[in-house]
């Protein structure tokens, strides 16, 4: 097979209705759970240190397995929400970007709804695309506020632990990369240009690089192994995740810097996913992007998937690092095979 794909170009966001980041809220689990915790729990030969090492991760927050995701994304949402002063049946459409749903269908955004208590039955719907997916939702919302809408709830991140904790059977290269954590972000409408410049692309060749077999080939390879360990991540080629993040966030910056006619330099701070601390420091030094202007919360928090970057956003919010009018280049690469970035001044 040719491996070989060309990356669309970028196009300018022409957009006539203008959007702007109002607010972000966040939704961690209460249990912090440590290398040694995974150690004990499921016998596996390693150590807290060499994890540390390898990794740069010391511990994360799994969710109890009878906490429920709806109040995990009500939770983010009602603290974003409540920061931006605006209530629920305000917002025009929810848009979330989950790993595992409470459910295959109905969508779990409508019953973030649910437990928001919305009265209004607003649009809500998931989008699929990993790590890079709160990214996705982000272009889409800006689009929709192009369209006519007033505000917009992002929503991502989720649960990826219950599977390790039910079915008991962690795959040892995964089980101490992944947390639990949600992330709101309430967009809305403004005069002002904010978002100047968008891009996504996927690379169909890496589809198989990274998922979670739960699926319609699992009833059609395996239908009487439904037991079978399908709601863990299955990561073929670590190596190659760390390959691609680089070549991925190169392509991005240039497309990205390319588009506005801005240069690096002129970025206030740099946010990307941080799948491990080597994938994090691995794209700050192809950009040559100094420590200072960036960010990882990989090592208390692990791999959130689609509430990595945006986690990483709101505590440079909460912090008072990250000031109004500052730019911002965010990224986000997923599952090796889709990765989306954006310039917007926050």
């Amino acid at each position: 097979m040719n491996t070989e794909i060309r990356y669309p170009k970028i196009k300018p966001l022409n957009l006539k209705r203008n959007a702007r980041i109002i607010s972000t809220g966040v939704a961690l689990p209460d249990r912090v759970v440590t290398n040694q915790d995974i150690i004990d729990a499921y016998n596996l030969i390693a150590t807290d240190r060499a994890v540390q090492y390898s990794l740069g991760i010391k511990e994360r927050r799994w969710a109890d397995v009878d906490q429920r995701l709806e109040d995990l994304m009500a939770k983010a949402a009602r603290q974003c929400l409540d920061r931006a002063g605006i209530d629920i049946d305000r917002v025009d459409r929810v848009i979330y970007s989950r790993l595992l749903g409470d459910y295959q269908i109905p969508a779990s955004s409508v019953n973030a709804l649910r437990g928001l208590g919305a009265r209004a039955g607003i649009p809500a719907f998931d989008i699929s695309s990993a790590c890079s997916g709160f990214l996705h939702a982000m272009d889409i919302a800006i689009r929709f506020i192009d369209s006519g809408d007033d505000y917009i709830l992002v929503i991502g991140g989720g649960i990826a632990s219950r599977g390790i904790q039910i079915l008991k059977k962690p795959d040892p290269s995964t089980v101490f990369l992944l947390g639990d954590a949600v992330v709101a972000m309430l967009i809305g409408y403004t005069e002002v240009r904010h978002f100047l410049s968008s891009y996504i692309m996927t690379n169909h060749f890496l589809y198989d690089t990274t998922f979670i077999p739960f699926g319609t080939s699992l009833l059609k390879n395996n239908p009487d192994e439904l037991d079978f360990d399908v709601f863990n991540m299955s990561v073929s080629d670590g190596k190659l995740i760390l390959k691609n993040a680089v070549e991925y966030c190169r392509l991005l910056a240039e497309k990205l810097l390319s588009d506005t006619g801005l240069s690096l330099n002129e970025i206030d701070f740099f946010i990307t996913t941080d799948q491990s601390k080597k994938i994090w420091e691995a794209q700050l030094k192809v950009l040559g992007v100094p420590f200072e202007k960036s960010l990882s919360l990989f090592y208390k928090y692990g791999n959130t998937v689609a509430a990595m970057s945006p986690l990483i956003l709101d505590e440079l919010i909460s912090s008072g690092r990250l000031k109004r009018g500052d730019l911002v280049m965010m990224m986000a690469h997923g599952a090796g095979s889709s990765s989306a970035g954006m310039i917007f001044r926050y």
